[in-house]
């Protein structure tokens, strides 16, 4: 017979959505509970390691309704569909299988609630982005965003004077914008209907929004989820799941070779796609800064690199297909982080005490974006031309900014959201507490 476990934890079953949910497993495991992590074939075709049983009790796997399942979807509904029953079916088979107590399922698909529910389990949801977008999708969600027009302000309940360019954008997704966009904002769905509703941020970094949650839903900050502060509940090295191969060696090797503070890490991630006139103008960008730097490029995005910019630049630059983001993140010789504004880079970037140069492009990230630079200000944002662009000089000026003139200013501040976030997941701080309670409820939930 199946040992019973205490919770099941869903991810949505994309490189930004798994690391956060597999490490708030691994705390829940730390604390005694029995954790089944719930991964897609594709998933695990995809992996470039083994998952150990110190950071994760079980892990199970289900049909996305895509990978390996006849032809591609031809729309996104026909996306949507497809993976919405495939992971019903799917949760609903571990589910019948573990006789778990409690669902912890990402919110970009908020449906698994009523799977969970049907079930007679507890129910949490869990959100990957700030706590400040999730307010702001709840406010999309219940329209009251429509009248906004690109001139005015927005003013908000707990947040920060928000301009159109702030929003969280889904134009990048040209012909599906209204599908993309409700596909994103029903995030805030259950936010009043989950018996929890978790989120990786913390308490301090999000003050006046998180209150504004707290005292309407059952909101739990349990963030950041990231390994550096949650390292010791296990003796051996923490885990993390990759969907791409890491060169993680080579950087490292390349990094103990330069100055403290004097290289520039570039990365926008694992989904977003430039243009060819773009990736050109933060290649130059980069040249003219005369800083060394270590550029993330994948591998289908390396065509559109300028075809003599390796070769002009082989003594000052990296290229790389993928790499150990908090290795990198973590040396000394790190001056700064151009980043796309995903939330768990941002987060990796302030519990590192690193300055950032933001290029947001899609979803959440001009929102955080904004809360990077008007906010925490840690790090200044690239602004765009009539056509969108960030050119070169904006680049370079950007660059020069946060690791010359302005260095000291951002390093101070990063340095306080740094401590703030140990102190939140030390013993007694916000988010340890909140994971407590949480432990508390699953342990304590009956059928």
């Amino acid at each position: 017979m199946e040992e019973r476990q205490d919770v099941i934890a869903v991810p949505f079953p994309y490189q930004g959505h798994l690391n956060p949910m597999f490490h708030f497993c691994s705390c829940l495991s730390a604390r005694g509970l029995k954790v089944t992590l719930v991964l897609t074939h594709g998933v695990a075709k995809s992996m470039q390691s083994t998952l150990s049983q110190a950071s994760i009790h079980t892990v199970e796997f289900i049909s996305d309704g895509i990978e390996g399942v006849g032809d591609p979807p031809r729309t996104f509904q026909e996306y949507h569909a497809r993976l919405r029953a495939a992971f019903s079916d799917g949760v609903g088979a571990v589910i019948e299988k573990q006789k778990a107590k409690v669902l912890v399922h990402d919110a970009l698909m908020p449906w698994l609630l009523e799977v969970g529910r049907a079930d007679g389990l507890g129910v949490a949801t869990f959100f990957t982005q700030p706590a400040s977008v999730c307010a702001v999708y709840y406010h999309m969600l219940h329209g009251h965003i429509q009248s906004h027009t690109h001139d005015s302000k927005l003013r908000l309940p707990s947040l920060p004077e928000l301009e159109f360019p702030d929003l969280p954008s889904f134009s990048y997704f040209a012909g599906i914008v209204e599908e993309v966009t409700e596909f994103n904002i029903s995030q805030a769905a259950n936010m009043p209907k989950a018996d929890c509703f978790l989120i990786n941020t913390f308490h301090s970094l999000e003050e006046k929004v998180v209150a504004w949650m707290v005292n309407k839903w059952a909101v739990k900050c349990v963030g950041p989820l990231v390994p550096i502060f949650h390292k010791t509940l296990h003796d051996e090295k923490q885990d993390r799941i990759d969907l791409f191969e890491l060169d993680g060696e080579s950087c490292i090797q390349w990094l103990d070779n330069r100055e403290p503070k004097s290289v520039v890490y570039v990365s926008f991630g694992s989904v977003v796609v430039l243009t060819e006139e773009q990736m050109e103008h933060i290649a130059w960008g980069l040249a003219q800064s005369n800083k060394f730097f270590i550029w993330i490029v994948r591998e289908s995005e390396e065509i559109k690199l300028p075809k003599d910019f390796k070769l002009k630049t082989s003594k000052m630059g990296l290229i790389m297909k993928w790499c150990p983001q908090i290795e990198v993140l973590s040396h000394k010789a790190i001056a700064c982080f151009v980043t796309h504004c995903g939330w768990n880079s941002i987060l990796e970037a302030l519990c590192l005490g690193v300055p950032m140069v933001g290029m947001p492009h899609t979803t959440d990230q001009p929102t955080n974006a904004k809360l990077i630079e008007d906010v925490w200000k840690v790090g200044v944002r690239v602004k765009v031309n009539e056509e969108g662009l960030s050119t070169r000089q904006e680049i370079e000026g950007c660059i020069k900014q946060v690791t010359g003139e302005r260095a000291e200013e951002f390093t101070r501040n990063v340095i306080k959201w740094k401590e703030l976030a140990k102190e939140a997941t030390s013993e007694g701080g916000s988010s340890y507490e909140n994971i407590k309670d949480f432990v508390a409820f699953a342990k304590s939930y009956s059928e």
